[in-house]
Order: structure tokens, then C-alpha cells, then sequence
């Protein structure tokens, strides 16, 4: 799906701003999800780059993506995995994470373990704060990261904590830990980007266009309840759904022109359209 072009800033230069993220859906009658759409959007170009549809058994991950050294992956909490940092960086790309309370342990200079909530306990309400540390890989070896890491307002830490407890009622879990409740307090950011904290904020918080995105297509064109449970059926509609959505903003996308002029629609003129 394609929208309307925002401007990009210009500390960004040629980079390019992707944002991974994917969406369950059920088939009728189901009480789990069955489905999955992955979506590869590209925010300053306003356009999809990619996507796919697969079982609900198939993860979020970034390895499942192409990446080359031009690109910034902007992902939430999922995709937050030493796996999906080592993908990134391995093909000379960057990356803004959301992290997870306990995503994975982050290291001193010298090894020793940090423990995050102790170096930010003191932030108060929109103040933020960076810190350059390591995580390890499986072979013992440390790599480099930077958190960036901001306080939400009063508001939202009650929201969040809100959330936390409709969740586990819903999953009939227990109450989620101290530790974690007091972890999303925070927006907790994972980069290998030197851009200002501001700026890598402000970064992640664009991410919401890629739930737009989402959102449009279920609200708008009922892309979440699937009506058959055959494969080839459940494909031919999504897809089915997926070009009507992009034909429905492709004729918003285009300027109004009157059906007695000379040229039409991407500089045909009348006749080579007709033929």
C-alpha cells in the first residue's frame, strides 16, 4: 500500500528508512491466529518493498530480509535479537530496535554485566539518555551497541502497565515481574547510529506508519478474518485483497483529468489507451 510522501530529514542524507514489522489474522471461527503478513515499508518513499504471506508458525525475524549498507531497519520489541543485529550489521546496515525487558544481557568495557534500570532509575518524565556498551555472542566474542533510552510521562507508564495486566489475563499468564513493569516505564532503543538521542526518537516513533498500514487494510478492507480454510483459497484471497487495496490508493494517488483531454493516466494519449 502506498500513501502520501512526508518529507525526510536532511541529516538522513541518502539514507534509506525501512520498517519491518508483520500482522496475525485468523481464519473464520478461529480462536488463534493462523496467518501472518510480513511487511517491508519504506517510510520516506511511502511505499511497500516488500511483504509475504506465511503461517502464524513462521517468527518476526530480520534475517528473513535483504539488506544492503544504505539501509536504517526500524523494528519493534520481536525483532530485537542479538540474531537480527548480527543480519543488520553484517550487511552494512543500521538499525533502531525496540528492546525487550530481557532480550538479551548487555556488557561493561570489561565484561562485567550492566544492569540497565540501575543506569536510568533516575531519568524523569521525556528526559533521555544514551549509553555505549557490548553484547555477546554465542562464541564469547562482545560487539559494540549504544541504548538510547527515554522516560514516558505519567500517562503512558500507566497505559503500559495497563497493557501488561490485560495480557496476562488474556493469556492466563502471571502477572508480569517487577523488573519488566518497571522496564516499560522506558523506551528502550538499541542503534548503531551516531545520530543525536532526539533524533533516533524521533526515528522510532515514525514507526507507526507501517500500524497505519495494518490498520487500513483491516479496518478498510476487512484484510483479518479469512473466509476458507483451503491454502489456495486463503492466497488467492489475500491477494485478491491485497491488489484492491493498492488499485484503491493508486486512483487517490492520481490527479483528476478530464476525459477530453488529449493525455490520460502515466502520458498515454487517447487513442495508444484505447488500443
Amino acid at each position: 500500500m502506498q500513501g502520501i510522501t512526508i518529507p525526510k530529514p536532511e541529516y538522513l542524507g541518502e539514507k534509506r528508512v525501512r520498517l519491518i514489522d508483520a500482522s496475525n489474522m485468523s481464519l473464520k471461527g478461529s480462536k488463534s491466529n493462523d496467518y501472518r503478513l510480513h511487511y517491508d515499508f519504506d517510510l520516506f518513499g511511502f511505499q511497500c518493498r516488500s511483504m509475504e504471506i506465511t503461517a502464524v508458525s513462521e517468527g518476526e525475524k530480520l534475517s528473513s530480509s535483504d539488506i544492503d549498507s544504505n539501509d536504517i531497519i526500524i523494528a519493534d520489541r520481536i525483532y530485537g535479537t542479538t540474531v537480527g543485529i548480527e543480519h543488520v550489521t553484517g550487511s552494512r546496515g543500521c538499525y533502531i530496535l525496540r528492546l525487550r525487558s530481557k532480550a538479551f544481557n548487555l556488557y561493561s568495557c570489561d565484561g562485567k554485566k550492566l544492569e540497565l534500570l540501575q543506569q536510568i532509575g533516575q531519568l524523569q518524565e521525556y528526559e533521555s539518555m544514551d549509553i555505549d556498551c557490548f553484547y555477546r555472542l554465542s562464541t564469547g566474542e562482545l560487539k559494540p551497541i549504544r541504548i538510547v533510552v527515554m522516560k514516558k510521562d505519567v500517562e503512558s507508564i500507566e497505559k503500559s502497565k495497563r497493557k501488561l495486566k490485560k495480557r496476562a489475563s488474556r493469556m492466563q499468564m502471571k502477572s508480569a515481574q517487577p523488573e519488566t513493569v518497571l522496564h516499560n516505564e522506558y523506551i528502550v532503543l538499541a542503534t548503531n547510529l551516531d545520530f543525536t538521542n532526539e533524533q533516533i526518537l524521533e526515528l522510532y516513533r515514525a514507526r507507526w506508519q507501517i500500524e497505519q498500514v495494518f490498520y487500513r487494510l483491516k479496518s478498510l478492507f476487512e484484510f483479518g478474518e479469512i473466509p476458507n480454510k483451503n491454502y489456495d483459497s486463503v492466497m488467492a484471497w489475500f491477494y485478491g485483497k491485497l491488489l484492491l487495496a493498492a488499485l484503491c490508493e493508486a486512483i487517490v494517488r492520481t490527479e483528476c483529468f478530464s476525459p477530453h483531454e488529449e493525455k490520460l493516466l502515466f502520458g498515454t494519449d487517447s487513442q495508444k489507451f484505447m488500443e
